[in-house]
C-alpha cells in the first residue's frame, strides 16, 4: 500500500440527512485546500446510480417519510435491522446497486476512497477490493454506532466522537486499525465569525438571539411544536427558524412568523453565519450540527432526535456538557433563563474544551491518512484550519 500514489480521492456519501454529505464535503475542502496536487472529487453516490432516474431525491423523500411519520417508527425498525443483520442488509444493498456502484467507480477510477456512510463504504470496498484501492470509512455518528458501520473491510476506521471507540475495537477486535478524529465541520476551515457582524450581516438586531434549526434535511416534529411553543410565549427574543430544504416545514415556519420579526430561512450555504449570530441553538440531535454548534461556542438545547439513530447523539453531547434535552413544551422556561441571564450560558454549559477539541479534526484527520497521502500544515493562522 506504501507504494501507491494517491492522485486521485473520492470522497463519498449518501442522502440519507445532511451528516454524511456534510462530512464529506468538510473532508473533500480540507485536502484540495492542503495537497494541491490532489484530484478531489466530493459525491452523492445516489445521483450516479441508476441514471437518468432521480436516485438521489427518492432516497431522501424515502428517509424524510420514515422519520417524520409515525414519530419516526420505520426509520427506527429499519435502523434496528441494519444493526442486528448488518450482512444481510449489505448483501441485499450490494444486489441491488452494486454493479451500478462498480460502473460508476471505474469510470471515477479513484486511488483511495474516503466514505461516510456505512453502506456506501461496504459498496466502495467491496467493489474496489480486487483492484487494491484503499477505502477509508468515517464514521458519522456517536456512541454506541449502528454495526453496520463495521461490517465492510476497510484499509482504516475513522470515528468522530471518542465515545465510539470502545465499541468499535470490541466489535473489530483490538487489531482493528481505529482512529479518532473529531467531526470534520465545515467551519473548521474558515475564521471564526463574530457575533455583531454575522447579525448585521443578516438584517439581525443586536440582542439574544435563538437559532431554532431542524438539520439540513428539515427534520423533526419536535422543532415544529417548539416553534408554536415560542410564537405563543410573551418572550422578547429574536429568532431564526431554519427549515433546511424541507419546503412544507418551512412554510409553517413562515406562518408562526408571519406577525413577528424573525428570520425564516429555508436551504443555505450560510449555517456557519447563523450559528455565530445566535446566543442559543434549538434543534434536533443530529451529530453535525450538535458538533457544528459546538465548534462555534453555542449550546444546544435538544427537542426532537430521530429515533434509534440519534438518541445516541443527544446522550453524547450531553456527556460532553454542550447540549441538554428538553421537551418542546419545557422550551418557553429555558429560553427565558437564558435571555434573562446570558452568562448562564456559561455556567450551565461546557464550551472551550469541546469546541478545542471540534476544531482540532484538520489535524488529527492529517495524521490518520499521513501513510496514505499529504495534508498539508495549516498556511493561514488559526482560521485556517482549526478556529
Amino acid at each position: 500500500m506504501a507504494s501507491r500514489e494517491i492522485r486521485r480521492v473520492l470522497v463519498v456519501g449518501a442522502p440519507f440527512g445532511d451528516g454524511h454529505m456534510r462530512a464529506a464535503e468538510a473532508v473533500g475542502r480540507l485536502l484540495r485546500q492542503r495537497n494541491s496536487d490532489l484530484d478531489v472529487a466530493v459525491e452523492d453516490i445516489s445521483v450516479h446510480l441508476f441514471r437518468p432516474l432521480p436516485l438521489d431525491r427518492a432516497l431522501r423523500t424515502a428517509y424524510r417519510w420514515s422519520t417524520n411519520r409515525f414519530r419516526g417508527r420505520p426509520h427506527q425498525a429499519l435502523y434496528h435491522v441494519a444493526s442486528r443483520w448488518p450482512g444481510l442488509v449489505c448483501g441485499l444493498s450490494d444486489l441491488a446497486l452494486g454493479r451500478s456502484a462498480q460502473g460508476w467507480l471505474r469510470r471515477m477510477a479513484p486511488d483511495l476512497v474516503v466514505a461516510t456512510h456505512p453502506v456506501v463504504g461496504y459498496l466502495c470496498a467491496r467493489r474496489l477490493a480486487a483492484r487494491d484501492i484503499p477505502v477509508v470509512s468515517l464514521v458519522t455518528d456517536s456512541g454506541p454506532v449502528n454495526r453496520i458501520w463495521f461490517h465492510g473491510r476497510y484499509h482504516r476506521l475513522l470515528l468522530t466522537d471518542p465515545g465510539t471507540r470502545e465499541h468499535a475495537v470490541r466489535a473489530l477486535g483490538h487489531a482493528a486499525d481505529v482512529t479518532v478524529v473529531g467531526a470534520p465541520v465545515l467551519p473548521a476551515l474558515q475564521p471564526r465569525r463574530q457575533q455583531a457582524e454575522s447579525r448585521h450581516a443578516l438584517g439581525l438586531a443586536q440582542r439574544f438571539t435563538v437559532l431554532l434549526t431542524a438539520g439540513g434535511a428539515g427534520l423533526g416534529h419536535g422543532v415544529l411544536a417548539t416553534a408554536r411553543q415560542l410564537a405563543d410565549s410573551d418572550l422578547d427574543v429574536q429568532l431564526i427558524l431554519n427549515a433546511g430544504d424541507n419546503r412544507a416545514l418551512l412554510a409553517r415556519f413562515q406562518e408562526i412568523a408571519a406577525r413577528r420579526p424573525w428570520l425564516v430561512r429555508g436551504p443555505s450555504d450560510d449555517f456557519e453565519v447563523l450559528l455565530a449570530a445566535c446566543d442559543l441553538v434549538i434543534g434536533k440531535a443530529g451529530w453535525f450540527t450538535l458538533n457544528e454548534a459546538a465548534f462555534s461556542g453555542r449550546p444546544t438545547l435538544i427537542v426532537d432526535a430521530v429515533p434509534g439513530q440519534e438518541e445516541c447523539n443527544a446522550r453524547a453531547a450531553e456527556a460532553l456538557g454542550v447540549a441538554r434535552r428538553v421537551q418542546p413544551a419545557e422550551i418557553v422556561p429555558w429560553v427565558r433563563r437564558y435571555a434573562d441571564a446570558p452568562d448562564l450560558l456559561r455556567a450551565d454549559f461546557r464550551v472551550d474544551g469541546p469546541a478545542e477539541f471540534v476544531a482540532g479534526w484538520p489535524l488529527r484527520l492529517a495524521d490518520a491518512l499521513g501513510d496514505l497521502l499529504r495534508i498539508a500544515g495549516p498556511t493561514s493562522g488559526p482560521g485556517g484550519s482549526a478556529a
